[in-house]
């Protein structure tokens, strides 16, 4: 290509391969190193940090009970454990003349306009909405909106569906708050669903959720990187190049236990029992063969969860009659392909009825109006490449991403949801955008994964690959 990302980008990406665990650490210590780097409130913002009524939790809980039953046998209990001293978050709204506080204020929020619910990334494993404030800082000041991101439960003490209760707490707490919260219900058309990495395929899940349960839709999605696809079955994730282009790690079982620990015993400990009740139990779930394989490959959840559409969105039955879909990938990132197919599927999901094991009801499905998708891959980027503020695309991927906050997310509720409001009757408008911010229809090489037979399927790897 005739440009290329700057040196101080490679350098970068090193640095962040570098501090990657890669299992010398303890899952205690591996925890503390990445998430202890909280980034300070600029004095341009106001934050409030909050602690959520546990009835948004317990309410949450009810959905999922339901709506998850017919996969109970194939996932760990603990995530109807509220022990971890509430579900907290903050609110970030940018200073104006009529602000007041220090930017650390902790008095009544004040809700108005557009609202971002953001969900961080990190694998499931680490993150905080502290540590990812350069982020959401941003997308509050060039969105023109406020952002409300939840601190969700982490593996690998809680699994799958922890996590989506969390996020479904949060916007029950956006669309119908208590008396303690301060602030109107905001009407679900002036809320826009934001996630990076496994945050992305959580906004996902939880917006699937959602439309299952024939709840009130966001107006839109916002996705970087996301982590659509658990099974690693797509080429991309395997491409010897991304050892180079990319900090992810192709191995399948990542992170590392590390060294044993309290964490990982307990891990151990219960990753057993859970395995004992599927082999009891014998539940009827979607999957592939290939996921018993091979011994457990994810903190997140049982083998026997990977297809479950909320865990792995990629693999769903259906991704239509969702809200319009904003993605971006980097093109040298191992998560391309199951983002592109994730893409494609969801813009046309008759067309793409993969992978065939989870196809079989799709005749009957209730959910195949195209969803309206933008697809953005980045010539040569990594993974969550927004995070290397030094080049020149990652201010122009982010102009991008707040343009469509501001279109579909209404400011005023007197402004009718903007999601008919498109340039024309396209459901998929994917592009590649290379180092120079040069915008091209999307290229055939990196729709080869369009092709790919072994969708879902996981790969065949040396005993060294999920260890």
């Amino acid at each position: 290509m005739s440009q290329s990302l700057s040196p101080q980008y490679y350098e970068t990406l090193e640095f962040i391969k570098d501090n990657f665990h890669d299992g010398r650490r303890t899952l205690e210590e591996a925890k503390h190193y990445m998430n202890d780097r909280p980034i300070p409130v600029s004095n341009n913002h106001i934050v409030n940090e909050v602690k959520l009524d546990e009835r948004y939790r317990i309410k949450s809980k009810e959905y999922l009970e339901v709506g998850l039953k017919m996969y109970e046998d194939v996932v760990d209990e603990n995530w109807k454990d509220f022990d971890d001293g509430g579900l907290c978050g903050e609110w970030i709204k940018v200073k104006d003349d009529k602000n007041e506080g220090d930017g650390n204020d902790l008095g009544k929020i004040k809700v108005t306009g557009r609202v971002a619910l953001h969900l961080f990334g990190g694998g499931y494993f680490s993150g905080s909405s502290k540590i990812s404030r350069r982020g959401t800082f941003s997308i509050a000041k060039h969105a023109d909106c406020q952002v409300f991101s939840i601190d969700y439960r982490l593996t690998p003490k809680y699994q799958f569906p922890a996590q989506l209760c969390d996020a479904l707490a949060a916007y029950f707490y956006l669309i119908n708050p208590g008396p303690e919260a301060g602030f109107e219900p905001i009407d679900p058309k002036r809320i826009v669903f934001y996630g990076i990495s496994s945050g992305g395929g959580l906004a996902v899940g939880t917006a699937l959720f959602l439309r299952d349960s024939g709840l009130p839709l966001p107006s839109g999605i916002v996705l970087f990187s996301p982590w659509v696809d658990l099974t690693s079955s797509m080429p991309s994730y395997r491409e010897p190049g991304m050892d180079k282009s990319d900090m992810v790690p192709g191995k399948l079982f990542f992170p590392p236990l590390g060294p044993p620990g309290p964490m990982s015993i307990e891990y151990l400990e219960r990753a057993k029992i859970l395995s004992e009740k599927i082999k009891q139990k014998k539940p009827k779930v979607v999957g592939h063969p290939s996921f018993t394989n091979l011994p457990r490959i994810k903190f997140y959840c049982a083998n026997e969860a990977l297809a479950i559409p909320y865990v792995s969105p990629m693999l769903a039955e259906s991704l239509g009659n969702l809200p319009p879909i904003f993605c971006q990938a980097g093109g040298g990132e191992r998560f391309r392909d199951s983002i592109v197919l994730f893409c494609f599927k969801a813009s046309d999901p008759s067309k793409y009825q993969v992978p065939e094991y989870a196809m079989e009801n799709f005749s009957k499905s209730p959910f195949k109006k195209p969803t309206k998708v933008t697809l953005e891959v980045y010539d040569d980027a990594c993974h969550c490449f927004h995070m290397i503020p030094t080049e020149k695309i990652v201010k122009f991927a982010l102009n991008r991403a707040n343009d469509f906050i501001k279109l579909h997310a209404c400011s005023d509720e007197r402004i009718p949801n903007s999601e008919n409001n498109t340039e024309d009757g396209k459901t998929l408008n994917a592009v590649a955008i290379n180092p120079n911010c040069e915008v091209r229809e999307l290229d055939a090489k990196y729709m080869e994964c369009l092709k790919f037979e072994n969708i879902g399927v996981i790969p065949d790897v040396k005993e060294t690959d999920y260890l």
